[in-house]
């Protein structure tokens, strides 16, 4: 990520509204319809310019191409991979004591296209242009913006084994193995053009809480470490300030009492080759974790990416909490090394997104509005 001397830098963590007809041509795919193929791509070609447009309206600087060709930030390896079929079933502690409140969450359109497959033969490379396609497209958007100015999402070998159970490999070390040998096709075309990477691992805080019935995760703290592990090797050769390493404790609207404090992860986290991390700082559950980094020192060399913006709330923060929030983290970390972003991806899958797309805008605005705030009041 761009290191500003002088600002505090804004981005936001990758999916954001996609177009009514991008969304239903995306999922009469998944309901095995027929697609036409170049009439998807014609839209994208369109759509994606006109969402980085968007972005820079309401003062994003590091943009992405909003996830707009991707079913969501992980579903999308159905498409993408080979080795997995069937569906598996997700559960969420915090949520589980409350069936009336699942149903409002997760019965829904929305999550009856959402498919966590089962991992049950070898994952290989099964679409490698399709990473490209987004790759060119973005580029295309972004006119004669520099590509370090924009930033694009892919997926964890962690976050794939806590969605995807293995039916396959017999073993969890394996398993992320094999994920992060196939992953890195799409880690390396992202930063071979330039571009930010911004690797999604929810995993690295979920884990603790939630899992997919099946999951070789046998406990968190086992997990964690080796995910980063796997992810670490397969990011082998990448220029850690390309890297950005997104946690989060699930983007959906449940109570979140079970969620792992920030604490018992963080020093884990920070052994990723990543030179931006990037955690929650708006939800409510977890916005006073800043003081983490009052205990512990932040390593030379890495950054952090601040969520200052609820993504599961229609609420509009005011730019002067936005500033407050990056303020108190810069003096403690210093005001180079913050950057304002969401808590997490505005829609994560589609049309997940418990905030109104309109509604997006007028956020990422406050976001913008926030950090110029807080740059005036750390630089003078």
């Amino acid at each position: 990520m761009p290191r500003s001397t002088d600002h505090i830098v804004t981005t936001h963590a990758g999916s954001l509204p996609r177009p009514d007809d991008v969304v239903e041509l995306i999922w009469s795919g998944i309901e095995g319809q027929p697609v036409d193929q170049g009439e998807l791509d014609q839209r994208l070609d369109r759509a994606v310019p006109e969402i980085v447009r968007q972005q820079r309206e309401a003062g994003v600087e590091v943009v992405s191409d909003g996830e707009l060709s991707k079913p969501g930030f992980s579903n999308y390896i159905n498409d993408r991979f080979t080795g997995f079929e069937g569906r598996a079933e997700f559960q969420a502690d915090d949520v589980a004591p409350f069936p009336n409140l699942a149903m409002r969450l997760f019965n829904t359109p929305a999550m009856a296209h959402l498919v966590f497959a089962n991992c049950v033969d070898e994952v290989t490379v099964k679409d490698p242009d399709a990473v490209h396609h987004d790759v060119e497209r973005l580029k295309r958007s972004l006119g004669d913006t520099p590509p370090d100015r924009a930033f694009m999402g892919a997926i964890s070998p962690g976050q794939i084994a806590f969605n995807f159970p293995d039916q396959h490999y017999g073993s969890h070390e394996k398993y992320l193995e094999a994920l992060g040998q196939a992953l890195r096709h799409e880690y390396k075309a992202i930063t071979d053009a330039g571009f930010n990477l911004q690797i999604d691992s929810p995993d690295l805080a979920m884990a603790a809480h939630c899992r997919s019935v099946g999951s070789s995760i046998e406990s968190w703290d086992t997990h964690l470490p080796m995910a980063i592990e796997a992810l670490n090797a397969a990011l082998d050769g990448i220029p850690s300030e390309q890297v950005r390493l997104h946690v989060c404790w699930g983007n959906y609207a449940g109570p979140h009492h079970k969620d792992v404090p920030l604490r018992d992860i963080v020093e884990e986290v920070m052994k990723a080759n990543a030179g931006t991390i990037y955690v929650e700082g708006a939800n409510p559950r977890h916005e006073h974790e800043w003081e983490v980094f009052k205990e512990i020192e932040l390593p030379e060399g890495k950054d952090l990416i601040l969520g200052v913006i609820d993504v599961k709330v229609n609420a509009v923060e005011h730019p002067r909490l936005v500033a407050q929030r990056l303020t108190r983290l810069a003096e403690v970390v210093g005001r180079e090394r913050v950057q304002a972003g969401t808590d997490c991806g505005f829609d994560t899958f589609i049309r997940f997104s418990q905030v109104d797309p309109d509604v997006v805008w007028l956020k990422l605005k406050a976001l913008s509005d926030g950090a110029e705030m807080a740059s005036k009041e750390l630089w003078g």
